[in-house]
């Protein structure tokens, strides 16, 4: 008889598990207190303009992840990005400046001095220091490439990815394919052409690009949640969960008040981690997962702009802008969300979406909403040339966003490896381990019970 199991949020990755686990022929039950499954993932539409108040589209690296999204259904709502979104920018001295996309274009490009593209070609001969411990990536990018790279390039990236801070970040875990490239070679740039030529030589030419859905990424945890018909169960208020001689019994009322209690044995917790502490777990688990609390996760504002594309003066034609912390501004970058995928807005017209806060400026994300969406309407008119109010105004402010894999978090690791093998059954999966990304998340999750191909 097949292992039951329980999972405990419906996020993309408790989604996906509950997918993984059907698809193995086990008994599972997906439990949701929210009224929506998706958790960060909420596509809005409205007056003709369609927005995402979460990420704003997912990286396809692998046929993996293409098969599997056909595989839910959802192969003719694959959107790429228009051909314009191919050409992103960075803020320099209040102009957005095209960003490098290659080598070629990083010694060419007016970002950085040439001075900082004489340091980059001399990372080629770079050798790992003896006796280096975890560092900061700000740290790890100026030993390597010199500072102008930190401050032009790194940290608007940054900011873009994780709202995070470079010299808090962790380059070892939140950019491993750094530290792996420099523990080979020594030099970052050449254990990136040394994996670069392993990749083609295993016969994997795979070329990765950004992808969303015709209705909006949402189109995804609604295709899951479909496949999962009655296993999932929204609006549930789990009340108490307990270590049984024979697994994991959860104790749980659904949305009309009445109270189930169900045992399995594997428990999966797919909450955030500081959501983990909001759980009735056993004293014992609780105090083991007690430091996963510490993990930080800095409010970002998310604020969707629509404008007659007559009235903004920027041709808009790319993926966005970043924007570099000395530039001193009050925005991470803005997103030419119409201008990324097909069918954001009416005719005529054009939607931005400007990220506010962070761990740059976590206090700007805290402020009124009335205030979040004036700073974002200045910023636009700033640095886009936009004339007059928006016609459009639809924000979201996410108060615990994104997790930071900071220095030191090796420790939370650590932890979790530790319940998991105190507490037989119990597994700890979401986007604070093993990657950020969509994708990531649903390739750990799946590949937790069986390896998706």
């Amino acid at each position: 008889m097949s292992k039951r199991a329980i999972v405990i949020g419906a996020g993309i990755t408790g989604l996906t598990l509950g997918w993984a686990l059907q698809r193995a022929g086990r008994p599972v039950r997906v439990l949701e207190k929210s009224a929506q499954a998706g958790g960060a993932i909420r596509t809005i539409r409205r007056d003709g303009y369609l927005v995402e108040a979460g990420p704003n589209s997912l990286l396809v690296n692998s046929v993996v992840l293409e098969n599997f999204f056909r595989g839910l259904g959802l192969g003719p709502q694959m959107l790429k990005p228009e051909e314009a979104a191919r050409n992103r920018y960075i803020l320099k001295k209040g102009e957005f400046v095209a960003a490098p996309m290659g080598p070629g274009e990083l010694l060419s490009t007016p970002l950085i001095s040439g001075g900082a593209k004489w340091r980059l070609l001399g990372e080629f001969f770079a050798q790992k220091p003896e006796g280096l411990r975890e560092e900061s990536l700000a740290s790890f990018v100026e030993r390597h490439f010199g500072p102008e790279i930190l401050d032009y390039v790194v940290n608007p990236f940054v900011g873009g990815i994780y709202a995070g801070d470079p010299w808090k970040l962790s380059a070892q875990h939140a950019f491993p394919m750094l530290a792996e490239a420099e523990n080979e070679c020594g030099s970052v740039i050449r254990g990136m052409i040394k994996k670069r030529k392993a990749k083609r030589a295993a016969g994997n030419t795979f070329k990765s690009y950004s992808l969303s859905f015709k209705d909006g990424l949402q189109a995804l945890p609604d295709a899951l949640a479909a496949k999962l018909g009655d296993t999932l169960t929204l609006s549930a208020s789990v009340e108490s969960i307990e270590q049984t001689a024979s697994g994991w019994s959860v104790r749980w009322q659904d949305g009309d008040g009445n109270t189930h209690t169900e045992t399995a044995a594997d428990l999966y917790l797919t909450t955030p981690s500081h959501a983990l502490d909001q759980l009735t777990l056993p004293c014992k688990v609780s105090e083991t997962l007690t430091p996963l609390a510490a993990i930080e996760y800095p409010p970002v504002a998310s604020v969707a702009l629509g404008y007659d594309r007559k009235n903004i003066s920027h041709p808009l034609d790319g993926f966005g802008g970043l924007i570099p912390e000395l530039e001193d501004r009050d925005a991470l970058g803005v997103l030419f969300s119409s201008s990324l995928f097909a069918g954001r807005a009416p005719e005529g017209k054009a939607l931005l979406t400007v990220f506010i806060g962070g761990a740059r400026q976590p206090e700007l994300a805290q402020t009124a909403e009335e205030d979040i969406r004036a700073i974002a309407v200045r910023e636009v008119n700033h640095l886009l040339g936009a004339s007059g109010e928006p016609e459009f105004v639809e924000g979201t402010t996410w108060p615990q966003a994104i997790p930071q894999y900071n220095v030191g978090y090796g420790d939370f690791l650590e932890a979790i490896n530790e319940a998991e093998k105190e507490f037989p059954g119990l597994h700890l999966l979401g986007n604070y381990r093993g990657g950020i990304s969509l994708g990531q998340c649903i390739l750990n999750a799946a590949n937790t019970i069986e390896p998706l191909g």
